[in-house]
């Protein structure tokens, strides 16, 4: 076999390589625990530990089916977790000639006796729905379009199609965004019919937060920074972090105090080094600071720490959790006009350094404001209660 934009071939999974120390992992037996009302197992690339949005969603949808009484496990990649509900694949050596996102569905497909015996299963992403075709109560979940970066081209086509079969096949699919349900041949404008089945089978269920945990500072609290602006993003390509940057280097002129957090995993190293020359190449480098990867437990902080909040993503997005946290602790938040984030309550803007430039400009200096007025509209309409009731009817009604 070989790979083909990124995926493979339709076929079997590579063999085991005595070699490469990859082994069998035993199927475990799962005892079904008193009181235990479904078994629902996910199927994801990562999970724990959470470093990112598709991981924090990972964890609420455990939350949310345990706090119901069923039982919950993942499976993910090796990333040394130790939950004994969380399943790993065997660390992959680079050997296999594929990145481990597209193999590790391989491996699912050698889990499927136990598989087989779960009520319920969870695909994130449409390559992780494809190990469970056979399972009559696949839910698949889509955490935005993937390939609208490059929408012509050979892998953008492939991983598209990809989508739809996953789309047609799945027993119930869940959107976050109403740009993927669109992708898909459905008429659902953005914004339209949240936490509702929008055909049979398909439901739109935007993203929500605590917003209790995510809330604004308390009277105690440290004022807001009112020169910072934070970019939560981990640095890949599609993030646009460099868009912030030189919107910053647009601005500099005129706010000469404006300063540029960004906070998160520098996941491309090759992007992040382009990031930190544009940043030298602008002389701004007094003026931005990589905060690196954050525990999700001291976000609030972060983001009640700033004036405005920026998610200047160029594709690739739904909707964005990071706008929503930072929302829901009042803190302004700017996004681009793509993907899934027009289904927000965001200031939004075209996906340019010169956009982002002048919306900054027009919001700061009503970012309070502004933000109070977020906030009240994320803590209604995005609020944890209604994403957990949609959920409950995804999992549990099958008639």
């Amino acid at each position: 076999m070989t790979p083909v934009g990124g995926a493979w071939r339709a076929g079997s999974p590579p063999h085991l390589d005595r070699r490469t120390g990859w082994q069998p992992v035993p199927l475990p037996t799962f005892p079904r625990g008193p009181g235990t009302r479904l078994r629902i197992a996910q199927l994801t690339y990562s999970y724990q530990p959470i470093t990112g949005g598709a991981d924090a969603y990972a964890d609420l949808l455990c939350t949310a089916l345990r706090e119901r009484g069923h039982e919950v496990h993942v499976y993910q990649r090796h990333a040394g977790a130790h939950d004994p509900f969380v399943h790993q694949a065997p660390r992959f050596g680079r050997w296999v000639g594929v990145r481990e996102y597209w193999l590790i569905p391989y491996w699912l497909r050698s889990r499927r006796a136990e598989l087989k015996a779960c009520d319920v299963l969870i695909g994130h992403y449409p390559n992780y729905c494809v190990p469970g075709y056979f399972h009559p109560r696949l839910v698949g979940l889509s955490h935005g379009v993937t390939w609208d970066d490059y929408p012509e081209a050979r892998r953008s086509r492939i991983k598209r199609d990809m989508a739809r079969r996953a789309f047609g096949r799945c027993a119930r699919f869940v959107a976050n965004d109403t740009f993927f349900l669109r992708e898909m041949g459905l008429e659902v404008p953005p914004g339209a019919t949240p936490f509702a089945e929008v055909a049979p089978g398909r439901w739109f269920v935007p993203n929500c937060v605590d917003t209790d945990h995510f809330s604004p500072a308390g009277a105690d609290a440290a004022p807001r920074a009112p020169n910072v602006i934070l970019v939560p993003r981990n640095l890949y390509r599609n993030r646009g972090v460099h868009l912030a940057v030189q919107a910053l280097g647009l601005l500099a002129g005129e706010w000469p105090e404006l300063e540029l957090d960004i906070a998160g995993a520098e996941s491309q190293p090759e992007y992040a080094a382009e990031v930190r020359g544009l940043i030298a190449q602008l002389g701004l480098e007094a003026r931005v600071r990589f905060v690196g990867s954050v525990p999700w437990p001291e976000m609030p902080a972060l983001y009640r720490g700033a004036a405005l909040c920026l998610i200047p993503s160029l594709c690739g997005e739904g909707t964005s959790l990071a706008a929503l946290e930072a929302m829901a602790c009042a803190t302004a938040t700017i996004t681009t006009d793509i993907g899934g984030l027009p289904d927000l309550p965001a200031e939004h803007c075209a996906p340019t350094a010169e956009a982002l430039a002048a919306k900054i400009a027009e919001v700061l200096p009503r970012a309070a404001e502004l933000g109070a007025q977020q906030r009240e509209v994320v803590a209604s309409q995005f609020h944890l209660g209604r994403w957990k009731a949609a959920w409950t009817r995804v999992v549990e009604e099958w008639g």
